[in-house]
């Protein structure tokens, strides 16, 4: 299975790095913005209110243009405490903090890779890790999400492979995926080198997928629901 002539699909979904936090960021963004418009607003409307008072020329307009600086000046108010409302509602939205630090957020997922975070581990101690923070070694359910974590491997420093949630620890011979689908339910790939005494799978360049003894140390990937 060779995904290299997608790779550039799979850099613009990577950016999901930050993608299902995207919304949330931009709309903060907004809210910054418009926020601080307000309070240049409302500080020039009241110099403007304290200028005209004080140089008017005549009493009856000056009463006037005061009245309408001051409906202004208020309206501006009102607006500025409505954006903050906005402001503090968007900072507060869950979605804007979907995934733990270190993680990745794409498509209502979150992902862990070790790589230069945690020490190589054997297939079951990094299984425990992913287990210990509330997820488990990813389970690789379609070719998107292949090229999502292919993007994400050329990105980090050089290693050989990665753990995934692959294992015939049961059977020998039949590759089970972590929520106990058979490898091939979802896509057509196999797991090479296979052999009685390499029980976990791991992923390597190109989607591919290589038995290896569970005792040696690598780096894994870890997968949650956002």
């Amino acid at each position: 299975m060779d995904l290299r002539n997608e790779e550039e699909e799979a850099e613009r979904e990577t950016p999901a790095v930050a993608g299902c936090c995207h919304t949330c960021q931009l709309t903060t963004r907004v809210a910054v913005v418009m926020t601080t418009t307000f309070l240049i607003m409302g500080l020039l409307m009241g110099l403007i209110f304290f200028v005209t008072w004080t140089r008017a020329p005549g009493v009856g307009q000056t009463a006037l243009s005061s009245h309408e600086l001051m409906e202004r000046l208020q309206q501006c108010q009102r607006e500025h405490q409505e954006v903050n409302l906005m402001l503090h509602t968007v900072t507060q939205d869950s979605r804007c903090s979907v995934c733990p630090g270190g993680w990745l957020c794409w498509r209502s997922h979150c992902y862990f890779f070790s790589v230069g975070l945690q020490d190589d581990r054997g297939w079951s101690e990094s299984a425990e890790f992913c287990l210990q923070h509330n997820s488990s070694l990813a389970v690789i359910k379609d070719p998107a999400e292949m090229k999502f974590i292919q993007g994400v491997m050329s990105k980090l420093p050089h290693f050989p492979y990665l753990w995934v949630g692959l294992t015939d620890a049961q059977q020998e011979g039949q590759w089970l995926w972590g929520d106990g689908e058979d490898v091939q339910q979802y896509m057509p790939v196999t797991v090479e080198w296979d052999a009685d005494d390499r029980d976990c799978a791991d992923l390597r360049g190109g989607g591919r997928l290589f038995a290896s003894s569970c005792e040696t140390d690598g780096p894994w990937a870890c997968k949650r629901e956002s």
